[in-house]
């Protein structure tokens, strides 16, 4: 099976597969029904014991997600493998780390009352704090410098923008649906991190505490997978991308622990679903915002 790699994120993928398959005894090479078969992805019968290996509970969460994890999908150019069962998979590598945290949630689904339900990979409730988790792997090495964006949402980044002078976007009209937009913060492009779907978590998060009486502790930890660990460029194709993936990396958390205003994003966001809403008391929140790998993930809850 050739190792056709023509991208960061698929050098990611194949960098984390020799590593699994030397240390956790897994197989590479997932075959779908039309018989072509995907090197980046665990094999079929490593597949099949990842998922006996779920609990119930676990297994359901995911069923019931909208991200159609666990099936393959039918594409534009044939059928693909499970995208859970990729060597880069961000839900996979959430669930790793936290299948064996009691009461642990998967795939919490939350309304953002503007557009889209807001999807975050964990969720888990901690005496009076409500913590969320959003895992990213391969997701940051492609660029978020302009993305696509519903024109529903141009009234909450207008909300935020007059709240926070530091926070700032231009757009482009490309119909009466979508936008395309280039986020900043003092004056520097956001490019490595989804601030768009963070926005998003953050209006799903607001609503839930103002609707339905949530906690109003909320820490939100951001999961990245470090590069530097649990992975193998020893193959000469994958070496090639090493070093462009780790600036790629240190550059996506330089970016983020630059964004000194998390808590006032939040709050800014509030602000806008409290008036969204009808409701036009104040709500008082204690939001914390953390930023992990698969080193000190655990120590964050």
């Amino acid at each position: 099976m050739e190792k056709e790699i023509d991208s960061k994120a698929k050098a990611l993928d194949f960098a984390i597969c020799d590593y699994e398959c030397e240390h956790n005894n897994l197989k590479s090479g997932y075959e779908t029904k039309e018989r072509k078969i995907y090197t980046n992805y665990l094999s079929n019968d490593s597949w099949m014991s990842f998922q006996k290996s779920m609990s119930p509970l676990h297994k359901n969460q995911f069923l019931d997600g909208d991200g159609g994890e666990l099936y393959e999908k039918k594409g534009r150019y044939g059928i693909y493998p499970p995208k859970m069962a990729s060597f880069g998979s961000s839900s996979r590598f959430i669930y790793n780390l936290s299948k064996n945290i009691y009461n642990f949630c998967f795939e919490k689904a939350l309304p953002t009352r503007v557009g889209h339900i807001a999807n975050l990979d964990g969720y888990l409730k901690k005496n009076d704090t409500d913590i969320f988790v959003e895992a990213k792997c391969r997701e940051i090495y492609a660029s978020h410098k302009k993305t696509n964006v519903n024109n529903v949402y141009k009234k909450v980044y207008d909300h935020i923008a007059e709240d926070n002078s530091d926070f700032r976007y231009e757009l482009e009209f490309l119909d009466d649906e979508y936008s395309k937009y280039t986020f900043y913060y003092k004056n520097n492009p956001i490019i490595h991190f989804d601030i768009k779907q963070f926005i998003c978590h953050l209006l799903g998060i607001c609503a839930n505490i103002l609707e339905n009486n949530a906690n109003s502790k909320v820490r939100f930890i951001y999961l990245i997978f470090n590069p530097r660990e649990k992975t193998v460029f020893s193959n000469p194709e994958t070496l090639n991308f090493r070093d462009k993936i780790y600036k790629d990396y240190d550059d996506t958390i330089s970016e983020i622990n630059s964004f000194d205003g998390m808590k006032r994003l939040f709050e800014a966001v509030m602000g806008f679903q409290c008036k969204n809403i009808g409701i036009m008391d104040s709500v008082e929140c204690d939001f914390s915002f953390r930023l992990t790998d698969q080193n000190n993930y655990k120590e964050s809850f």
